[in-house]
């Protein structure tokens, strides 16, 4: 009689068959292909062989591991009666992770990755291949479009929030939280923050998506991390100035420092960033940017571009009461700021185009229903990216009101009445052109200039340098030559040359007095606009500039 027996020991879920010799079974863990001695022995003697056994992975082949990938959601709430408001921890709730990217893991080899449905909900078919554990990973990362959220603090990594998978478990649910403990934050567990932030920008997205399909939007960076504060500095350390869009980078920056400033559930704070980006990206911005809030007469580029953040914000997340909030209460408790951007009435003070506050009034009233009396138009969200994504983009002018209100009124002819006494609600004229012809105020932000008309001078006020009082802009037409322009001060004054929204040359050095001087080449026929800022902040009344175009 023959009996059999096997060294080294054989995987778990295989065995041998010590009368016929036979290997049989169901392997349970995952090993590499590996040699085994065979030994046969009887009353004669006995015998080896060597065999080769490859375990197949996964006992036995595919399988597949489903689940619900979920994150908390904080509401930034805000009174506007009462001017008040806090993150309300209280009324947290878990909100499904949209459109994530989903990863199964052996070690650091990927299996598989899944996509999550409106639900949050993912399926992944995988196969095992090695020796090592299986983790699933859910990524702060949507597909389509493709927004990402990473650590600016941590070369750029990607956020995610994973868990190990048994190799028996079918079902996997994942959830971020927000680790708020009632006092403060738990690092640990402060986990929901990069969803929140993504799945804002993916609602506005989406709405966008919704209203005008064919709207090709381009991948996107945003960059969160609890080391963000509201200082300048090094970004790569967190000093990140406040939650800005970088048009140099174009990517995104929020707060996260707990105790100072946190925006990552301030979802209208989010979006108006995003907002910012959609501009940068697909329509135009010759917004200076710089500091600005409610009371600030502010350069018209500057009143558009912030108006038109808080206003797109609003549209696309359906929500007309914008909330920021920070840790500045008595305290250092949270509090709130914040408009809502419905009812919030034309600020009186400030003339229509140079008021932020206006600027948004007017454009969330163009797009939400004729509800008041001012208020007959009722256009959506469509025509208003038609707007952004056409004639803004294109236009000879710069980007204000009065460039949006002109296309706006180009693809709605018929709108035109109701346009006009909603514009005459926030003390602006029936704009008519692009160079603000119909609004007094706009329109005189228009000068003509002259190729080798000779100097003139022109009056600016004291003031800061992204205000109506520190900037003009002067128009001329090229003559196929080359150019020299040149502005004289005794004050710290900055010139730059546009030809549609592209910037041809700026000089702009720092120090008061002296002469910055620009030349280049122009083109027969085209129109060029010379835009002519003052940094004089420290003083009262107004200062010359001597203006001069030449050409050879």
């Amino acid at each position: 009689m023959i009996s059999y027996s096997v060294l080294p020991a054989l995987p778990a879920g295989l065995s041998l068959n010590t009368s016929t010799g036979v290997i049989s079974g169901t392997p349970s863990a995952v090993t590499s292909t590996a040699v085994y001695t065979i030994t046969a022995t009887n009353s004669a003697g006995s015998t080896t062989a060597g065999v080769s056994i490859t375990v197949n992975p996964g006992g036995g082949g595919v399988r597949t591991v489903a689940g619900t990938v979920t994150y908390d959601f904080v509401p930034a709430i805000f009174d506007p009666q009462a001017q008040s408001g806090t993150l309300a921890f209280n009324q947290a709730s878990a909100k499904p992770v949209r459109d994530g990217t989903v990863m199964l893991l052996q070690g650091t080899d990927t299996l598989a990755t899944a996509t999550t449905s409106d639900t949050g909900q993912y399926s992944i078919t995988y196969t095992p291949t090695g020796t090592g554990s299986l983790t699933l990973v859910a990524l702060a990362r949507t597909t389509t479009p493709a927004i990402e959220v990473r650590d600016n603090t941590d070369q750029k990594a990607l956020w995610g929030i994973s868990a190990p998978l048994a190799a028996a478990n079918t079902t996997l649910n994942l959830h971020a939280t927000h680790g708020w403990t009632g006092t403060a934050y738990d690092p640990s567990k402060r986990t929901a923050a990069p969803f929140a932030i993504l799945d804002s920008m993916y609602t506005a997205s989406k709405a966008v998506l919704s209203a005008r399909p064919a709207t090709s939007i381009p991948p996107l960076v945003v960059n969160w991390s609890p080391k963000n504060v509201p200082q300048a500095g090094d970004k790569t350390q967190g000093f990140i100035t406040t939650s800005h869009y970088s048009p140099a980078e174009g990517q995104i920056y929020v707060l996260g420092a707990a105790a100072i400033d946190t925006d990552e559930f301030d979802n209208h704070v989010i979006v108006h960033e995003w907002g910012h980006f959609f501009e940068s990206k697909l329509s135009r911005s010759d917004s200076p940017g710089g500091p600005h809030g409610p009371g600030d007469v502010l350069d018209p580029r500057v009143a558009f571009g912030e108006g038109y953040g808080t206003a797109i914000s609003a549209m696309t997340l359906n929500d007309p009461i914008y909330a920021d909030t920070l840790w500045g209460g008595p305290g250092g408790t949270l509090t709130a700021g914040g408009t809502d951007v419905e009812n919030n009435p034309p600020d009186a003070q400030i003339p229509g185009a140079f008021s932020e506050a206006n600027i948004t009034g007017l454009l969330y009233d163009l797009f939400d229903g004729a509800n008041e009396s001012f208020d007959q138009v009722a256009l959506g969200l469509g025509p208003i990216v038609d707007v952004l994504t056409g004639p803004e983009r294109t236009t000879e002018a710069l980007t204000t009101i009065a460039s949006f209100i002109t296309g706006l009124k180009g693809f709605s002819p018929g709108a035109v009445t109701a346009i006009d006494a909603l514009l005459a609600h926030y003390a602006i004229g029936p704009v008519t052109t692009e160079w603000g012809e119909g609004d007094g105020p706009m329109a005189d932000m228009y000068q003509t200039a002259v190729v080798g008309g000779g100097a003139f001078a022109y009056l600016l006020s004291y003031g800061r340098y992204n205000t109506w009082a520190e900037n003009e802009y002067f128009v001329f037409q090229g003559n196929g030559a080359q150019v020299t322009i040149s502005a004289s001060s005794s004050e710290d004054v900055g010139i730059t040359l546009y030809r549609q929204g592209t910037v041809l040359v700026r000089a702009d050095q720092y120090g008061p007095g002296g002469t910055e001087q620009i030349s280049g080449p122009t083109q027969a026929g085209q129109t060029y606009v010379l835009v002519l800022t003052g940094y004089a902040d420290q003083g009262t009344g107004e200062y010359q500039v001597t203006l001069n175009v030449t050409s050879p």
